[in-house]
């Protein structure tokens, strides 16, 4: 599975991140997401100064990799992870995929320190992509799972981690949708007063 890792693509991150925390305070997402989401929206100056450079950049590096011309944009935000462990949903506390299409692509930008994002295999299928002509074979196969009280931070009994991507500050890490994925994030993520900071540009991309 193509995994593509860029680093220092930003010369001045200090300037996105400070934009990044000035839309403060984002909205509870919506979905699967554990936390906190802003989007950037089409018109905005960051679309044009920051997500739309990026994509020109990366865009030769994204075709060569998956054999394919990018559509274009189809979502990009700010995220935060601030959804405590006991309060996940059955979806967010296991290994989840964004798409089943196979023609879209995930673009993760570590706008902060963290410990980053682990790609899967699901032990009793083999599977590590969710497709459309696998989905219901798969979602009968982990039907008997149950909400954890804990984020996946590696290897259980029914996940394999297959591989790590660090979350250094201003790393791009571009990889499937619709693999199975999830954020690593630690118990002392959270604290009494609150959570670290996990701020990341999400940026999803359609082929054709």
């Amino acid at each position: 599975m193509p995994v593509l890792i860029v680093d220092n693509y930003v010369a001045d991150l200090d300037a996105i991140v400070s934009q990044a925390r000035a839309l403060s305070p984002y909205p509870q997402a919506t979905g699967p997401y554990p936390g906190e989401r802003h989007f950037i929206a089409p018109g905005d100056s960051l679309m044009a100064d920051y997500i739309g450079p990026m994509l020109d950049t990366l865009a030769p590096i994204i075709g060569d990799a998956f054999d394919a011309d990018i559509l274009g944009a189809t979502s990009a935000s700010f995220s935060r992870v601030t959804t405590r462990p006991e309060k996940l949903t059955r979806y967010q506390s296991h290994p989840h995929f964004d798409d089943t299409s196979g023609k879209m692509i995930a673009i993760l930008h570590y706008l902060t320190p963290t410990m980053g994002t682990a790609l899967y295999r699901h032990r009793a299928t083999g599977l590590e992509r969710i497709t459309q002509d696998k989905l219901d074979y798969y979602l009968a196969s982990i039907r008997h799972l149950g909400v954890r009280e804990s984020y996946i931070c590696g290897s259980n009994d029914e996940y394999e981690m297959t591989a790590e991507i660090t979350g250094r500050r201003g790393r791009i890490a571009v990889y499937p949708s619709n693999a199975l994925h999830s954020g690593m994030i630690p118990p002392d993520h959270f604290t009494d007063m609150g959570c670290r900071e996990r701020l990341t540009a999400n940026v999803f991309i359609r082929l054709v």
